[in-house]
């Protein structure tokens, strides 16, 4: 497989404080990989350095075989920061929240809206189109903003916490959207994610962060009580039983939520 991220020895301070630490990661083309860890752990800083937002203290990152300012200026690089609340009198419709992504493309009007809609019905919301975005669910509205990455036609997208202000109910759904994404459109994946117990039915690889990366493999292995019980504290609770895991008990992490993630 080919290789499309290489992180090396990279060392992150903001100020004075080191928030990564001699994190070695590599992801091949086609991979879903989540990045799970407790709030503050560093995981939205990984994706930011990744992106070349952040300057890398110690070490380095190699993105499409260059550095990740040249990758993301090619436009093969899509990145859905965290979910922020939409205003009620955002004055787009879905349809205009996707042409969004082909701002920049030299194409006439009626061809963009052809490849808009076109990514539109991919990720099931044909019908949509004129709904006033800011009144779609907050699934939906993934979905839509996912669609504006893809006009692009990327290699890889970044994604923080992609399930947030989805309800319960259709977070495996948007999972199993990833999963139909990598594998008919071969896209590789990074998502931040929070969602331990679905998230590991749907990844390739999980990154177990915090400041310093204590677990980079298959979901199996991760969902061991030692590897949670080093990732996220003595005090986790460890209160879901994992059928993907023969060595441990539970997978479901219960820990404080009050600090918000770096």
């Amino acid at each position: 497989m080919n290789q499309i991220l290489k992180v090396e020895n990279l060392t992150v301070k903001i100020g004075n404080k080191i928030v990564l630490e001699n994190i070695n990661l590599s992801v091949n083309k086609g991979e879903i990989v989540a990045i799970l860890g407790p709030n503050g752990g560093g995981k939205t800083t990984l994706i930011r350095t990744c992106l070349g937002f952040i300057k890398p203290y110690k070490g380095y990152v190699e993105l499409l075989g260059t550095t990740p300012k040249k990758a993301v200026k090619t436009g093969k690089v899509g990145y859905l920061p965290q979910k922020s609340a939409t205003p009620k009198n955002f004055p787009f419709s879905a349809l205009d929240v996707v042409l969004l992504g082909l701002i920049n493309k030299k194409l006439p009007k009626e061809k963009k809206i052809e490849i808009a809609k076109k990514y539109i019905s991919f990720v099931g919301m044909s019908g949509f189109e004129d709904y006033p975005f800011s009144q779609l669910s907050g699934g939906q509205q993934q979905r839509i903003s996912i669609a504006r990455l893809l006009v692009a036609e990327p290699e890889i997208i970044f994604l923080d916490e992609p399930a947030t202000g989805v309800d319960v109910v259709a977070q495996e759904g948007f999972y199993q959207f990833l999963r139909r994404l990598k594998e008919e459109k071969n896209i590789t994946i990074l998502m931040v994610s929070h969602d331990i117990g679905v998230v590991g039915t749907f990844v390739d690889k999980v990154a177990g962060l915090n400041k310093k990366l204590h677990y980079y493999g298959e979901p199996k292995g991760f969902f061991q009580k030692h590897i949670l019980e080093e990732l996220y504290g003595a005090e986790v609770k460890l209160l879901i039983h994992s059928p993907e895991c023969i060595s441990c008990e539970y997978f479901y992490v219960d820990t404080p939520t009050s600090k918000k993630d770096i």
